[in-house]
């Protein structure tokens, strides 16, 4: 039971970066309780962020831990231990190229390690996306690819973003993430969103079925939630947010990448929370 009481450390999405920020470090908390598939999981990532201004060019290191706790209520077909507790080291850069007052180039990729870091069982994943502002009407368009895991396996995906802002309102349409937000005050925001977040790992031993084993795990989710964020200073914001899992799945790949199982773990409701801060050069 001791899951349902972290509850109270969580998540920050919206505060932006101070210039005088020379690091962010972040925290966040989500909770699947068990579903009728009697599964129940809690995740917890941890990362460091360090923003830089070269002009035209922005950069942004992350170092991080992804870690996935998983419970099995019910005796399942397969030896479970395999994927109990998995922690997903990962680093990765983001890069943000002006090319004028309407065109922005955005990039980033990370590299991550859930069985030891070696380059064998290293996963890589990255994407890239042309920006367009329009001049006469507060919105813009992105465009690109990105190959990523947000359906549970590494695969070549588009990415596409509409937005539309105004002083209180922002909506935005796309793949992998839809949101709508409204600022509630200068340090409040509500917001809806629906997105497909995925990741995908070498675990540290094989799982074994009936007749294949498996060493690589994906995991797929679909998820509509409300979230609320609130900013307390320039150093300090947190938010906490409750929705749905549509779709809540563990892919199982052998070493070939070949689908060897899919685990359902059942739609039912997710609630997540954090806090971010950020380093002050003050």
């Amino acid at each position: 039971m001791h899951r349902y009481f972290i509850m109270i450390f969580l998540i920050a999405h919206t505060i932006s970066y101070s210039q005088d920020s020379v690091l962010q470090a972040e925290l966040d908390y989500a909770l699947i309780p068990a579903s009728n598939q009697r599964v129940s999981a809690q995740q917890v990532e941890a990362a460091l962020k360090v923003p830089l201004d070269l002009g035209t060019v922005q950069l942004q290191p992350t170092i991080g831990l992804r870690n996935y706790d998983f419970e099995f209520w019910e005796s399942m077909t397969f030896n479970t231990h395999p994927v109990d507790n998995l922690n997903n080291f990962f680093a990765g850069v983001d890069a943000t190229h002006s090319l004028g007052e309407q065109w922005q180039l955005d990039a980033w990729g990370e590299a991550s390690w859930a069985s030891g870091i070696n380059a064998d069982e290293t996963v890589l994943t990255g994407a890239a996306a042309l920006q367009y502002t329009f001049k006469t009407f507060p919105a813009h368009l992105r465009l690109g690819v990105q190959y990523d895991t947000p359906l549970g396996d590494r695969e070549l995906l588009p990415l596409v973003e509409l937005a539309v802002s105004t002083h209180q309102f922002y909506l935005q349409l796309g793949f992998p993430e839809s949101r709508i937000s409204y600022a509630l005050s200068e340090s409040s925001t509500l917001s809806t969103h629906f997105d497909f977040e995925g990741d995908y790992f070498y675990v540290p031993q094989t799982v074994d079925f009936a007749a294949q084993t498996a060493n690589q795990v994906g995991i797929a989710r679909q998820k509509l939630a409300l979230d609320y964020a609130y900013t307390i200073d320039s150093m300090w914001s947190f938010s906490l947010s409750a929705g749905y899992l549509f779709q809540n799945e563990l892919k199982f790949y052998d070493s070939a990448q070949h689908a060897v199982n899919t685990l359902n773990m059942g739609a039912g409701p997710v609630f997540s929370t954090g806090i971010k801060f950020n380093f002050s050069k003050q």
